[in-house]
């Protein structure tokens, strides 16, 4: 038989064990899943359980405070676990948690609704079985009749009482000792008693039911492993039989080539593998030394080609890394991370940022005394400064145009700090610009203005695009600029109300600011000696 022909056999028998094996994974998989959902089941069982026994508790708590302080609220809770245990209201998100505490702990807690469903309803859908539901039933029941107790006494303390109807039609005088006595009373202890009673056979029946279920599904998972345990060690040996096959018609023939192939590779393209036998391997040994031959006769070209190849490769290197150097002085990294990823439209919105304009007070003037070339000399070395200072305290260069430099902070990495950043970035900035005066001799001084407030970010732009800031506080954070003196640092009661505590600032009074009307506006002038 015909070598192929062999090992076509022995590749389908390895395709069918591979297929079982895979199929048993697969149900032994369906399996972990199956005990994963029954583990799962129990747990929101347990939880609906004790979500049960938690509402019963809040009522208890909340009509038991109410009755002993008077205080309103206790009441407006009591009817608000009433109402969400009954679905007439939306569900609080992580209600089953410690909800009430935190609510009754701070009134102004934001509050998640989620679905408006009852608890009976979320029982139905949980899939218990009938005497399971039975035993929730049962207490929830109890835990109703005692809420009609509760309300007795909470209408005792507002000196209604039962007309007869059910209904708290009768008016009367208050009576709290009453009301204190109804939920503090045997019976009120009795019927809170009989509440969970269900509830813990209601758990013992779940865990009773789940071990059952897991303990069906282990044994199954058990009886799979070990039927693939028998498919693996048959793949095993038909594949040992391939192996020992192949070595003893492929391999060893094919040593020979693989010689002659080591002799090629040292570069004697003369060499050529010896064919003793028919069959497959002496057709590829045949064609094995054909392709030898045709290496020989294009090795010298492929050579030739591979230089220039390499020479193409290092030039696009070259190239990619100048480019992406470009893109990072024009950008931040991480929006040039992602026009690379393929993003075209890139805008942001801001909830908070702080923006800095700064310019050089008499640029114009000096620029006329200095000539062109000191002019460009002046400002590479200037807004190098800055440049080291918006690296140092994470703050974002958006653009200069002429003389002004403009940053922002909070932006594109949002950031809680960054009024405090921008500060520091002004603050520092006098100091080196006054370090910088003295060793060139040049008498230069900005003036700055600071505000903060809502922005959008993105690129403009398709040919030469930027990244560019816009909102009414770039507009403010300009005219603070505009309107500041010479080695001042203006900013707006927007920011000086988030410095304050750290920073000292200088009353400046009413600013008139263009589209603004009048201001009141400071100066920020130092930090506070705990923030050195």
């Amino acid at each position: 038989m015909r070598i192929r022909n062999i090992l076509l056999i022995l590749l389908g028998v390895q395709l069918c064990l591979v297929g079982g094996l895979i199929l048993t994974a697969l149900q032994m998989q369906a399996t972990q899943t199956l005990t994963e959902n029954a583990e799962q089941q129990r747990l929101t069982s347990l939880l609906l359980a004790d979500e049960l026994r938690q509402s019963s508790d809040d009522l208890t708590r909340f009509a038991r405070t109410y009755v002993t302080t008077g205080d309103d609220r206790y009441e407006d809770y009591f009817n608000q676990v009433l109402a969400i245990r009954n679905g007439d209201v939306r569900r609080p998100d992580g209600y089953e948690g410690i909800y009430w505490d935190i609510v009754v702990a701070d009134s102004d807690y934001k509050i998640s609704l989620g679905q408006q469903i009852s608890l009976r309803d979320r029982m139905l859908a949980a899939g218990f079985t009938n005497k399971e539901f039975d035993k929730l039933s049962e207490s929830q029941s109890m835990s109703d009749a005692l809420v009609r107790l509760e309300s007795v006494a909470i209408n005792a303390m507002k000196g209604r009482y039962d007309d007869g109807t059910g209904t708290f039609g009768l008016t009367g005088v208050p009576d709290p000792q009453r009301a204190v006595k109804l939920l503090h009373g045997p019976k009120y202890h009795t019927a809170k008693a009989k509440i969970m009673k269900p509830i813990a056979e209601f758990m013992a029946m779940i865990d009773t039911r789940t071990t059952n279920k897991v303990a069906g599904l282990n044994e199954l998972s058990r009886d799979l492993e070990q039927f693939n345990v028998i498919l693996a060690v048959t793949l095993l040996l038909t594949t040992l039989v391939s192996l020992l096959l192949i070595r003893s018609r492929v391999l060893r023939p094919i040593e020979a080539m693989v010689a002659t192939a080591t002799k090629v590779s040292a570069g004697e393209l003369t060499a050529r593998a010896p064919v003793q036998r028919s069959g497959e391997i002496a057709t590829f040994g045949n064609a094995f030394n054909e392709m030898v031959a045709s290496v020989e006769n294009h090795v010298s070209d492929l050579n030739a080609v591979q230089e220039e190849l390499h020479s193409k490769a290092e030039n696009l290197k070259e190239e990619k890394h100048r480019s992406e150097k470009l893109l990072l002085n024009i950008l931040p990294a991480q929006i040039a991370e992602r026009l690379k990823g393929g993003e075209t439209d890139i805008a942001d919105s801001f909830p908070e940022v702080s923006v800095l304009f700064s310019d050089i007070v008499g640029f114009t003037e000096m620029s006329a005394r200095i000539g062109a070339r000191q002019v460009v000399d002046t400002l590479n070395e200037v807004f190098g400064l800055l440049d080291k200072l918006a690296l140092k305290h994470n703050v974002e260069k958006i653009k200069t145009i002429g003389d002004c430099y403009m940053v922002v902070a909070g932006v594109p990495d949002r950031s809680p700090t960054h009024a405090q950043q921008i500060a520091e970035f002004a603050l520092d900035m006098q100091i080196a610009l006054s370090d910088y005066a003295i060793s060139s001799g040049r008498d230069i001084t900005m003036r700055t203005g600071i505000h903060t407030g809502t922005a959008v970010a993105g690129i403009v732009g398709t040919s030469k695009f930027a990244y560019d800031l816009w909102g009414d506080v770039v507009n403010v954070a300009s005219r603070m600029e505009a309107t500041s003196e010479p080695g001042q640092i203006h900013v707006s009661s927007a920011v000086k109300i988030r410095l304050e505590d750290d920073y000292i600032f200088e009353e400046r009074g009413a600013t008139t600011l263009k589209g603004k009307g009048e201001l009141n506006t400071f100066y920020l002038t130092d930090r506070r000696t705990a923030n050195h």
